[in-house]
């Protein structure tokens, strides 16, 4: 493949397939809160013994970690689909684009949180 080629096909990937991956990805979004919510009515609603309860947490988590993974790639699409709003991107646009994809490379990377009400389980973070 020439180098011709493999750029046509990251403009492609840019302009066509970007913005139907984070129109998925916000559906995704949406299934998977009310997967959470669903979770956490049967627990507010049934009493159940440890093993269901436990089944129920890896449930819970696992459904967390996704909307993590979905959310994440959501802010890391946003400055592009900002991007593709402007009819035709300048060098100026696009370079802020990938100084704004670069910022929120670092700011996952950093990732912390700090408890807001329950300060005694910020030790199990």
């Amino acid at each position: 493949m020439t180098e011709f080629e493999k750029n046509l096909q990251a403009v492609r990937e840019v302009f066509v397939d970007y913005p139907k991956r984070y129109e998925n990805n916000e559906t995704q979004l949406k299934r998977i809160d009310q997967e959470i919510q669903d979770i956490l009515h049967v627990i507010e609603l049934n009493n159940f013994n440890a093993a269901i309860g436990y089944k129920l947490s890896k449930e819970l988590q696992k459904a967390r970690q996704e909307r993590r993974r979905i959310k994440d790639e959501l802010e890391m699409m946003d400055p592009i689909k900002e991007l593709l709003a402007f009819p035709k991107p300048t060098e100026k646009n696009i370079s802020k684009t990938i100084g704004s994809v670069r910022q929120v490379i670092t700011k996952h990377g950093a990732r912390t949180y700090r408890m807001r009400i329950r300060e005694d389980l910020q030790e199990m973070i």
